[in-house]
């Protein structure tokens, strides 16, 4: 999973191209998904099967032609499918030239941000979807989409103009993982909790020997946990120091008082930089985080931890490193990063710790969240309420109907997977391009969290057990002014934050980055991004 829908600054459809799909599919086109019944009252002729041009799916490779999904998804749902492939990598400059020239599916996944729905709003790509047609058809869906509160992620005006997807694994936070086998070197059995506890913990590390080689060479944390350590003074200003050094926006919005702020200028984060700086002078954080920890390798790696550098690691998943093996599965090896620690220090030991508790009761690491990419219908598709019937129902099917689930999402049966004792195996080990050409997961257009956790229950319940409290960037419109500002002001931010951990600046120039950053096009963007969400949930 991915951070999907945030904050990028991407702007699609040129004006050249607009020219061109303002001709093909100008606003007053724009039908109502609700204009009339998809059978005629009263007919009792058989119709034929509803044609559909498709592209809600992520198009990681090509599908054949007539493969035993499709046939078994067209004679479910009495449809005919044009499956359209867009190399998944160039998908928006496909898209744009695609739509400029007036060619439309009729679902498609709405990529590559937030941002989209407005603009294929504006440019009439997107048609409006009622709430009661939603609910008609998909009432499942529906109140899977309630109890995750992501319909305001896809209206503009007040209007819902897409269909808000679920990916579960973001309800899950970053995970905090400690040498254990040092915990224990150092005379520690309880994973610390506290800020004080923390504390105590990494001094024991920096100075008792933790790793019995005579020298004192070892560290208590680098740039992976310090988002866990401002998260106990509140949500976190920098969520990837990495990320932020290289000018990468990670800024994240907080909701205050019912207004949209950033979360890296709120007063609370002058008091955690002070505890950081104390820490750095006392050799707790090593001085090659302004690095960072990942010198290489997949992204949820740390080296310096791997290395016996430091004692605390916190930017991967609970899958990553989960070092309980699934007693169904005789070849599991855990999660990918708890295998290389494992060849690195064949004799060490982690532990999942708990994110420390502030003074004010605040803790959390970063999470996600479980909104991903949505799904519109098209203009063209709302033109035939057969069409949007059809692609409602598919939505509801994925997730009340378990059946399938399985066969769109994970393949089929006794090819791809096979039930054994109650229990979900999975045979399959192909690339996604591999399976995009048998027709997995083209057709399956909302992950179902229940379904997730069933067919992969061992990952999960592992999951559940080691999960922690997490801070959910709150999901706003990307405005103009944020794309213009945001680079500028993630540097701004990132150098602050490390000038006053370093101590080459006092916690008290903290006052007067904030102006800066509201001087230098804060303010702007909170205006902006203000109003425009107002705007979209219709305020």
């Amino acid at each position: 999973m991915s951070r999907k829908i945030v904050k990028a600054a991407s702007i699609i459809l040129s004006s050249a191209m607009l020219a061109g799909l303002l001709a093909a599919c100008s606003k007053n086109e724009e039908a109502s998904l609700t204009t009339a019944p998809a059978t005629p009252a009263g007919s009792t002729t058989p119709q034929g099967p509803v044609q559909l041009d498709w592209l809600a799916y992520n198009s990681f490779g090509q599908m054949d032609p007539d493969t035993k999904i499709e046939k078994y998804v067209s004679e479910k749902f009495n449809a005919k499918f044009n499956v359209w492939f867009i190399d998944t990598n160039k998908w928006v400059d496909t898209m744009n030239v695609k739509l400029a020239a007036g060619e439309m599916p009729d679902v498609m996944l709405i990529k590559p941000d937030f941002n989209t729905v407005s603009k294929y709003v504006a440019n009439g790509v997107l048609a409006p979807i009622s709430e009661d047609t939603i609910r008609k058809n998909a009432p499942n869906y529906a109140k899977l989409i309630d109890k995750y509160n992501l319909w305001n992620t896809v209206k503009v005006d007040g209007k819902i103009y897409g269909l808000p997807s679920v990916n579960i694994n973001g309800d899950y936070p970053t995970v905090l993982i400690w040498r254990q086998d040092w915990l224990k070197n150092v005379g520690i059995t309880k994973t610390p909790e506290t800020l004080q506890e923390f504390e105590d913990a990494l001094t024991k590390i920096r100075n008792n020997d933790p790793d019995k080689n005579g020298k004192k060479d070892t560290y208590g944390l680098s740039d992976y946990a310090l988002p866990a350590i401002l998260g106990a003074f509140g949500y976190p200003g920098i969520s990837d120091f990495k990320n932020a050094g290289k000018g990468i926006v990670n800024l994240d919005y907080i909701q205050k008082e019912g207004k949209i702020t950033f979360a890296a200028i709120q007063p609370e984060m002058k008091e955690a930089l002070k505890l950081l700086n104390k820490w750095y002078k006392a050799e707790l954080i090593d001085p090659e985080f302004i690095t960072s920890e990942n010198t290489g390798g997949y992204w949820a790696d740390s080296n310096a931890l791997l290395n016996n550098r430091i004692a605390l690691t916190g930017k991967g998943m609970f899958y990553h490193w989960r070092d309980k093996l699934n007693p169904d599965v005789p070849t599991d090896k855990g999660g990918g990063q708890f295998q290389n620690f494992q060849k690195s220090q064949p004799n060490g030991e982690i532990a999942f710790g708990k994110p420390p508790v502030g003074p004010n009761g605040k803790s959390g690491t970063i999470q996600w969240g479980v909104n991903s990419t949505p799904i519109g219908i098209t203009t063209k598709a709302a033109k035939d309420p057969r069409k949007v019937e059809t692609i409602l129902k598919m939505a509801e099917a994925s997730i009340t109907d378990y059946s399938y689930f399985k066969n769109t999402f994970r393949g089929v049966e006794g090819e791809e997977w096979k039930e054994e004792g109650g229990k979900f195996v999975n045979l399959n080990n192909k690339t996604a391009a591999e399976n995009a050409k048998k027709g997995i997961a083209v057709f399956h257009m909302i992950e179902s969290p229940d379904w997730n956790k069933k067919i992969d229950a061992y990952n999960y319940q592992f999951g559940d057990s080691v999960k922690t409290t997490g801070y959910v960037p709150f999901l706003a419109p990307t405005v103009d002014s944020f794309t213009k500002y945001a680079v500028n002001l993630t540097k701004l931010t990132d150098e602050v934050y490390l000038k006053i951990i370093l101590g080459e600046a006092s916690p008290d120039s903290f006052d007067d980055f904030v102006k800066k950053f509201k001087a230098n096009g804060g303010d702007e963007i909170e205006k902006d991004v203000n109003a425009a969400y107002n705007k979209n949930i219709g305020k």
